[in-house]
């Protein structure tokens, strides 16, 4: 099609076989083939002229704006393959939503101005079941429970720290708290407490919300005590929080994907991005000592994960 809009627009086989960079004989013969595909006759020859025919000039703007859709869908394609254009879709545990993702995000949407982002703010088991379901590219969470759809490649890991109102008399025992010291304080429970190895220090809650923001605002009207990992920890005045020892519980938050699946050109672009700027995040200081990256700088695409 393209060979017949260029005869249409220069009248002369011999010049279109020089501006597609053809013999002539090839540029006659793929004619006559799409006339015979067609089933029409498309141009009326002489020795002097290429003229079209009525079809033929039926046809001419059929031909231009299929080969222009042609054109646009490979430059569309080339764009995505070269994270000119694209989508990527990530669910994400809230502490690292909020903490971690924004710096990403800058980052990548400097060096990817036209990818677009879509960001699904999860507990670990929603998000672990929407890579499940294949309603995201990848995610960020701790591991809910055992599947063998999908790979789990650690990422990053923080300790657990009690946290109570400044008012609350936890807050006045000094710069670390044992597990035991827990025990006879009404305890505030979540998705976050509930995997804890040490639960045995905490009974049954007697509180329990399954909404972080809800969990904040009852630490800090004084009902009770919880425990959270040093990201999920909000930087509020109304609280304080101690590291907790004998012994030390960390939480491990894995970058989460499917088994076998070859990620797009924009997700594989988003890992990458994670692998480079998460260790310099960390290293800057704005965050506590006890969070520890667990991957190797520009490695997270190795491994367990499946790429290109």
């Amino acid at each position: 099609m393209k060979t017949f809009i260029v005869v249409a627009r220069y009248g002369s086989f011999n010049q279109a076989a020089e501006n597609l960079s053809r013999t002539q004989p090839a540029v006659t013969l793929s004619i006559k083939q799409l006339e015979a595909y067609l089933n029409l006759k498309l141009f009326e020859r002489t020795t002097r002229s290429v003229t079209l025919t009525k079809d033929g000039k039926n046809f001419l703007p059929v031909a231009n704006r299929l080969v222009l859709d042609f054109d646009i869908a490979i430059s569309d394609m080339a764009g995505v393959s070269e994270c000119r254009s694209g989508h990527v879709s990530i669910a994400v545990v809230a502490s690292i939503a909020t903490n971690i993702l924004p710096n990403i995000i800058k980052a990548f949407t400097m060096k990817y101005p036209n990818i677009s982002i879509h960001l699904y703010d999860d507990n670990s088991k929603g998000v672990q079941q929407r890579i499940e379901f294949n309603e995201v590219d990848f995610g960020i969470g701790s591991i809910w429970h055992a599947n063998k759809k999908l790979n789990f490649l650690p990422f990053l890991n923080d300790t657990y720290e009690m946290v109570c109102n400044k008012e609350h008399p936890l807050a006045k025992s000094g710069s670390v708290i044992g597990w035991q010291q827990l025990q006879g304080y009404d305890f505030i429970g979540s998705g976050l407490t509930q995997t804890l190895k040490m639960q045995q220090f905490i009974g049954n809650p007697k509180y329990e919300f399954s909404n972080t923001t809800t969990l904040i605002a009852m630490l800090k009207a004084n009902i009770g005590i919880t425990v959270l990992p040093s990201l999920a920890i909000p930087d509020d005045p109304n609280l304080v929080s101690f590291p907790l020892e004998n012994p030390t519980e960390k939480r491990n938050i894995c970058l989460i994907t499917r088994q076998k699946t070859i990620q797009s050109p924009a997700a594989e672009a988003m890992i990458n991005m994670l692998s480079q700027e998460t260790p310099k995040l960390l290293e800057g200081g704005i965050f506590k000592s006890n969070i520890q990256c667990l991957f190797e700088k520009n490695k997270l695409l190795s491994g367990a994960i499946e790429s290109h």
